[in-house]
Protein backbone atom coordinates (compact mmCIF):
# COMPACT_ATOMS: atom_id res chain seq x y z
CA UNK A 1 0.00 0.00 0.00
CA UNK A 2 2.94 2.41 1.08
CA UNK A 3 4.55 1.71 -2.24
CA UNK A 4 1.36 2.26 -4.24
CA UNK A 5 0.58 5.53 -2.57
CA UNK A 6 4.75 6.69 -3.28
CA UNK A 7 4.49 5.88 -6.61
CA UNK A 8 1.05 7.73 -7.09
CA UNK A 9 2.69 10.62 -5.40
CA UNK A 10 6.00 10.61 -7.70
CA UNK A 11 4.94 9.01 -10.96
CA UNK A 12 1.29 8.93 -11.06
CA UNK A 13 -1.85 11.00 -11.82
CA UNK A 14 -1.88 12.67 -7.91
CA UNK A 15 -2.66 16.15 -8.15
CA UNK A 16 0.47 17.79 -6.66
CA UNK A 17 3.32 15.30 -7.91
CA UNK A 18 6.40 14.55 -5.63
CA UNK A 19 9.88 14.65 -6.23
CA UNK A 20 12.03 12.84 -3.73
CA UNK A 21 14.82 15.57 -4.00
CA UNK A 22 12.44 18.02 -2.40
CA UNK A 23 11.99 16.03 1.00
CA UNK A 24 14.36 16.82 3.38
CA UNK A 25 13.22 13.92 5.83
CA UNK A 26 10.40 11.17 6.01
CA UNK A 27 9.43 10.01 9.43
CA UNK A 28 8.14 6.80 10.25
CA UNK A 29 6.26 5.66 13.19
CA UNK A 30 7.36 2.69 15.42
CA UNK A 31 5.72 0.72 17.67
CA UNK A 32 8.47 -0.88 20.13
CA UNK A 33 11.95 1.08 20.43
CA UNK A 34 12.24 -0.59 23.84
CA UNK A 35 13.77 0.97 27.36
CA UNK A 36 16.53 2.40 25.07
CA UNK A 37 15.05 5.01 22.53
CA UNK A 38 12.97 7.54 24.67
CA UNK A 39 13.36 9.92 21.71
CA UNK A 40 12.80 10.44 17.74
CA UNK A 41 16.12 8.82 16.53
CA UNK A 42 18.09 9.38 13.13
CA UNK A 43 17.77 5.82 11.17
CA UNK A 44 20.86 4.00 10.74
CA UNK A 45 22.45 0.32 10.64
CA UNK A 46 21.92 0.68 14.45
CA UNK A 47 18.47 1.52 15.16
CA UNK A 48 17.18 -0.64 11.67
CA UNK A 49 19.11 -4.07 14.15
CA UNK A 50 16.96 -2.57 17.28
CA UNK A 51 13.97 -2.43 15.53
CA UNK A 52 14.22 -6.18 13.93
CA UNK A 53 15.21 -7.07 18.04
CA UNK A 54 12.12 -5.72 19.35
CA UNK A 55 9.89 -6.98 16.36
CA UNK A 56 10.15 -10.09 18.39
CA UNK A 57 7.46 -8.23 21.07
CA UNK A 58 5.78 -6.90 18.25
CA UNK A 59 5.73 -8.70 15.39
CA UNK A 60 2.32 -7.18 13.64
CA UNK A 61 3.77 -3.68 13.80
CA UNK A 62 8.16 -3.59 13.92
CA UNK A 63 9.03 -5.75 10.79
CA UNK A 64 6.51 -4.05 8.36
CA UNK A 65 7.75 -0.69 9.79
CA UNK A 66 11.48 -1.82 8.70
CA UNK A 67 9.55 -2.79 5.35
CA UNK A 68 8.64 0.93 5.14
CA UNK A 69 11.98 2.03 5.79
CA UNK A 70 13.53 0.11 3.51
CA UNK A 71 11.14 0.93 0.77
CA UNK A 72 12.23 4.62 1.15
CA UNK A 73 15.97 3.85 0.83
CA UNK A 74 14.92 2.38 -2.64
CA UNK A 75 13.20 4.97 -3.88
CA UNK A 76 14.56 7.95 -1.64
CA UNK A 77 18.30 6.80 -1.58
CA UNK A 78 20.12 8.97 1.00
CA UNK A 79 17.06 11.13 2.96
CA UNK A 80 17.14 10.62 6.04
CA UNK A 81 14.65 8.99 7.94
CA UNK A 82 13.56 9.23 11.52
CA UNK A 83 11.92 6.65 14.07
CA UNK A 84 9.42 8.16 15.97
CA UNK A 85 8.71 5.23 18.47
CA UNK A 86 5.44 4.38 20.31
CA UNK A 87 6.99 3.52 23.41
CA UNK A 88 9.46 5.97 23.77
CA UNK A 89 6.31 8.34 26.37
CA UNK A 90 6.56 5.60 28.54
CA UNK A 91 10.14 4.64 29.28
CA UNK A 92 10.30 6.61 32.15
CA UNK A 93 7.85 4.53 33.95
CA UNK A 94 9.41 3.65 37.54
CA UNK A 95 10.26 -0.16 37.72
CA UNK A 96 7.17 -0.27 40.55
CA UNK A 97 5.10 0.67 37.50
CA UNK A 98 6.63 -1.39 34.66
CA UNK A 99 8.07 -4.78 35.81
CA UNK A 100 5.44 -7.66 36.50
CA UNK A 101 4.88 -9.32 39.43
CA UNK A 102 6.21 -12.92 38.40
CA UNK A 103 9.68 -14.14 38.57
CA UNK A 104 12.20 -11.75 38.12
CA UNK A 105 14.09 -13.57 35.36
CA UNK A 106 11.31 -11.68 33.48
CA UNK A 107 12.43 -8.42 34.52
CA UNK A 108 15.64 -8.92 33.47
CA UNK A 109 14.92 -11.36 30.30
CA UNK A 110 13.29 -7.24 29.05
CA UNK A 111 10.00 -8.66 29.97
CA UNK A 112 8.39 -5.68 31.65
CA UNK A 113 5.36 -3.14 30.56
CA UNK A 114 6.45 -1.13 27.64
CA UNK A 115 2.76 1.50 27.07
CA UNK A 116 1.61 2.15 23.42
CA UNK A 117 0.09 4.72 21.92
CA UNK A 118 2.66 7.38 23.57
CA UNK A 119 2.95 9.35 20.76
CA UNK A 120 -0.19 10.56 20.70
CA UNK A 121 -0.64 10.67 24.48
CA UNK A 122 2.02 13.34 24.54
CA UNK A 123 0.52 15.36 22.12
CA UNK A 124 -2.34 14.68 23.81
CA UNK A 125 -1.10 16.19 26.94
CA UNK A 126 0.75 19.13 25.08
CA UNK A 127 -2.60 19.90 23.14
CA UNK A 128 -4.85 20.19 26.09
CA UNK A 129 -1.98 22.30 28.14
CA UNK A 130 -2.54 24.91 25.38
CA UNK A 131 -5.97 24.82 25.43
CA UNK A 132 -6.17 25.58 29.28
CA UNK A 133 -3.41 28.07 29.25
CA UNK A 134 -1.35 26.16 32.07
CA UNK A 135 1.96 25.09 31.86
CA UNK A 136 2.07 21.33 31.43
CA UNK A 137 4.63 20.77 34.36
CA UNK A 138 1.60 21.66 36.82
CA UNK A 139 -1.29 19.52 35.47
CA UNK A 140 -1.97 16.08 35.95
CA UNK A 141 -3.88 14.59 33.02
CA UNK A 142 -5.72 11.04 32.23
CA UNK A 143 -5.80 10.87 28.44
CA UNK A 144 -7.75 8.29 26.94
CA UNK A 145 -6.83 6.93 23.32
CA UNK A 146 -10.06 5.18 22.44
CA UNK A 147 -10.06 3.39 18.98
CA UNK A 148 -9.66 -0.12 17.66
CA UNK A 149 -6.73 -0.30 19.85
CA UNK A 150 -7.48 1.56 23.38
CA UNK A 151 -4.73 2.74 26.16
CA UNK A 152 -4.98 5.46 28.94
CA UNK A 153 -1.91 6.93 30.09
CA UNK A 154 -1.32 8.94 33.26
CA UNK A 155 0.55 12.04 33.41
CA UNK A 156 1.73 13.95 35.62
CA UNK A 157 4.23 17.34 34.77
CA UNK A 158 4.55 16.01 31.47
CA UNK A 159 5.69 12.58 31.73
CA UNK A 160 3.95 9.37 31.45
CA UNK A 161 3.65 7.68 35.23
CA UNK A 162 1.36 4.96 34.03
CA UNK A 163 -0.62 3.73 31.23
CA UNK A 164 -2.81 0.38 30.60
CA UNK A 165 -1.16 -1.27 27.55
CA UNK A 166 1.80 -3.71 28.52
CA UNK A 167 4.43 -5.82 27.03
CA UNK A 168 2.17 -5.80 24.11
CA UNK A 169 -0.08 -3.32 23.05
CA UNK A 170 -3.11 -6.36 23.88
CA UNK A 171 -3.05 -5.49 27.87
CA UNK A 172 -5.42 -3.31 29.33
CA UNK A 173 -8.85 -1.59 27.70
CA UNK A 174 -11.42 -4.02 25.99
CA UNK A 175 -10.54 -3.31 22.33
CA UNK A 176 -12.36 -3.75 18.87
CA UNK A 177 -10.72 -7.24 18.44
CA UNK A 178 -8.29 -7.19 21.02
CA UNK A 179 -9.36 -8.91 25.13
CA UNK A 180 -7.29 -6.43 26.69
CA UNK A 181 -6.17 -7.63 30.17
CA UNK A 182 -7.84 -11.03 31.52
CA UNK A 183 -6.74 -14.03 34.01
CA UNK A 184 -3.98 -15.88 32.72
CA UNK A 185 -5.75 -19.11 34.10
CA UNK A 186 -8.18 -18.68 31.62
CA UNK A 187 -5.42 -19.41 28.81
CA UNK A 188 -3.70 -22.02 30.77
CA UNK A 189 -7.32 -23.52 31.33
CA UNK A 190 -7.73 -23.43 27.43
CA UNK A 191 -4.40 -24.85 27.13
CA UNK A 192 -5.20 -27.59 28.82
CA UNK A 193 -8.70 -28.76 28.11
CA UNK A 194 -8.98 -27.60 24.47
CA UNK A 195 -5.37 -28.20 23.27
CA UNK A 196 -4.71 -24.96 22.33
CA UNK A 197 -1.22 -23.62 20.97
CA UNK A 198 0.32 -20.34 21.27
CA UNK A 199 -0.44 -19.60 17.85
CA UNK A 200 -4.42 -20.34 18.45
CA UNK A 201 -4.68 -18.32 21.59
CA UNK A 202 -2.82 -15.25 20.05
CA UNK A 203 -5.28 -15.20 17.43
CA UNK A 204 -8.12 -15.44 20.05
CA UNK A 205 -6.98 -12.66 21.94
CA UNK A 206 -6.38 -10.24 19.01
CA UNK A 207 -8.77 -11.11 16.61
CA UNK A 208 -11.52 -12.68 18.14
CA UNK A 209 -12.42 -10.67 21.51
CA UNK A 210 -13.33 -7.36 22.26
CA UNK A 211 -16.63 -5.54 20.93
CA UNK A 212 -16.52 -8.21 18.05
CA UNK A 213 -15.89 -11.44 20.07
CA UNK A 214 -19.05 -10.25 22.36
CA UNK A 215 -21.30 -8.70 20.29
CA UNK A 216 -20.46 -10.83 17.23
CA UNK A 217 -21.18 -7.86 15.22
CA UNK A 218 -18.43 -5.53 14.57
CA UNK A 219 -15.49 -4.19 16.09
CA UNK A 220 -16.92 -0.39 15.51
CA UNK A 221 -18.34 1.16 18.04
CA UNK A 222 -20.93 2.85 15.92
CA UNK A 223 -22.21 -0.74 14.68
CA UNK A 224 -22.50 -1.32 18.43
CA UNK A 225 -24.14 1.43 19.36
CA UNK A 226 -26.93 1.06 16.19
CA UNK A 227 -27.09 -2.46 17.15
CA UNK A 228 -28.27 -1.66 20.86
CA UNK A 229 -30.52 1.08 19.42
CA UNK A 230 -32.39 -1.81 17.93
CA UNK A 231 -32.40 -3.86 21.11
CA UNK A 232 -29.65 -6.35 20.71
CA UNK A 233 -28.63 -7.35 23.77
CA UNK A 234 -24.87 -9.09 23.15
CA UNK A 235 -24.19 -5.43 21.51
CA UNK A 236 -25.28 -4.05 24.78
CA UNK A 237 -23.45 -6.21 26.31
CA UNK A 238 -20.57 -5.00 25.12
CA UNK A 239 -21.00 -1.17 24.96
CA UNK A 240 -21.52 -2.23 29.12
CA UNK A 241 -18.02 -4.06 29.38
CA UNK A 242 -16.23 -1.27 27.36
CA UNK A 243 -17.53 1.08 29.77
CA UNK A 244 -16.91 -1.11 32.84
CA UNK A 245 -13.49 -1.47 32.37
CA UNK A 246 -12.70 2.27 30.93
CA UNK A 247 -14.21 3.38 34.14
CA UNK A 248 -12.19 1.04 36.30
CA UNK A 249 -8.53 2.02 34.55
CA UNK A 250 -9.64 5.75 34.57
CA UNK A 251 -9.85 4.70 38.26
CA UNK A 252 -6.46 3.13 38.72
CA UNK A 253 -4.92 6.01 36.34
CA UNK A 254 -6.78 8.46 39.05
CA UNK A 255 -4.93 6.68 42.27
CA UNK A 256 -2.15 6.74 40.28
CA UNK A 257 -2.13 10.62 39.59
CA UNK A 258 -3.59 11.43 43.47
CA UNK A 259 -5.80 13.37 41.62
CA UNK A 260 -6.47 15.05 38.09
CA UNK A 261 -6.95 18.30 36.26
CA UNK A 262 -8.50 17.17 32.73
CA UNK A 263 -9.50 13.80 31.17
CA UNK A 264 -8.78 13.76 27.35
CA UNK A 265 -10.73 11.60 25.28
CA UNK A 266 -9.23 10.89 21.64
CA UNK A 267 -8.50 8.49 18.99
CA UNK A 268 -11.90 7.40 16.76
CA UNK A 269 -14.41 6.34 19.48
CA UNK A 270 -12.96 9.08 21.92
CA UNK A 271 -13.40 11.60 19.37
CA UNK A 272 -16.59 10.34 17.85
CA UNK A 273 -18.79 8.79 20.83
CA UNK A 274 -20.26 11.11 22.67
CA UNK A 275 -22.27 8.40 24.55
CA UNK A 276 -18.67 6.60 25.45
CA UNK A 277 -17.51 10.19 27.13
CA UNK A 278 -21.05 10.85 28.87
CA UNK A 279 -21.25 7.16 30.30
CA UNK A 280 -17.17 6.74 31.45
CA UNK A 281 -17.95 10.71 33.21
CA UNK A 282 -21.07 9.90 34.87
CA UNK A 283 -18.81 7.72 37.96
CA UNK A 284 -16.96 10.77 38.40
CA UNK A 285 -19.38 13.03 39.55
CA UNK A 286 -17.94 12.74 42.95
CA UNK A 287 -14.95 14.93 41.92
CA UNK A 288 -17.08 17.55 40.38
CA UNK A 289 -16.69 16.35 36.97
CA UNK A 290 -19.72 17.52 34.76
CA UNK A 291 -20.21 17.12 30.86
CA UNK A 292 -22.01 19.79 28.54
CA UNK A 293 -24.71 17.92 27.23
CA UNK A 294 -24.56 20.24 24.25
CA UNK A 295 -20.86 20.36 23.32
CA UNK A 296 -20.72 16.72 24.16
CA UNK A 297 -22.95 15.54 21.38
CA UNK A 298 -21.32 17.84 19.26
CA UNK A 299 -17.64 18.30 19.90
CA UNK A 300 -16.23 21.07 17.27
CA UNK A 301 -12.54 20.66 16.83
CA UNK A 302 -10.50 20.14 19.55
CA UNK A 303 -13.06 21.64 22.63
CA UNK A 304 -13.93 21.35 26.32
CA UNK A 305 -16.91 19.87 27.01
CA UNK A 306 -16.99 20.65 30.47
CA UNK A 307 -19.73 22.48 31.77
CA UNK A 308 -18.49 25.65 33.26
CA UNK A 309 -18.28 25.07 37.11
CA UNK A 310 -17.05 21.37 36.42
CA UNK A 311 -13.94 21.12 38.86
CA UNK A 312 -12.78 19.06 35.89
CA UNK A 313 -11.84 19.69 32.28
CA UNK A 314 -13.04 17.29 29.71
CA UNK A 315 -11.15 17.53 26.38
CA UNK A 316 -11.99 16.11 23.24
CA UNK A 317 -8.70 16.09 21.41
CA UNK A 318 -8.21 14.99 17.55
CA UNK A 319 -5.29 12.44 17.25
CA UNK A 320 -2.63 14.02 15.54
CA UNK A 321 0.13 11.67 15.13
CA UNK A 322 1.27 12.41 11.84
CA UNK A 323 1.33 15.88 12.66
CA UNK A 324 3.49 14.75 16.13
CA UNK A 325 5.81 13.19 13.66
CA UNK A 326 6.28 15.62 11.44
CA UNK A 327 7.39 17.66 14.07
CA UNK A 328 9.69 15.50 15.79
CA UNK A 329 11.27 14.85 12.21
CA UNK A 330 11.48 19.12 12.06
CA UNK A 331 12.98 19.92 15.47
CA UNK A 332 16.07 16.95 14.46
CA UNK A 333 16.43 18.84 10.95
CA UNK A 334 16.63 22.45 12.28
CA UNK A 335 19.95 23.68 12.94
Amino acid sequence: ATAQLLAELTSGEARVLVNFSEIDVVGHRVVNGGRKYNRPTLVDAQVKKAIEEMAVFAPLHNRVELEGIALIEKLGGAVPQVAVFDTAFHTGLTDAAAIYPGPYDWAQRGIRKFGFHGINHRYCAKRAALLLGRDLTTLKLITCHLGNGCSLAAIAAGHSIDTTMGFTPLDGLMMGTRSGSVDPGILTYLMRAEHLDGQALDKILNSKSGLMGISGLSDDMRDILEAMRNGNHRAKLAFDIFIHRLRAEMGAMLAALNGVDAFVFTAGIGEHSPEVREAACQHFTFLGAALDRDKNKTPAGDIDIATPNSKIRVFVITAQEDWAIACACWKMQSP
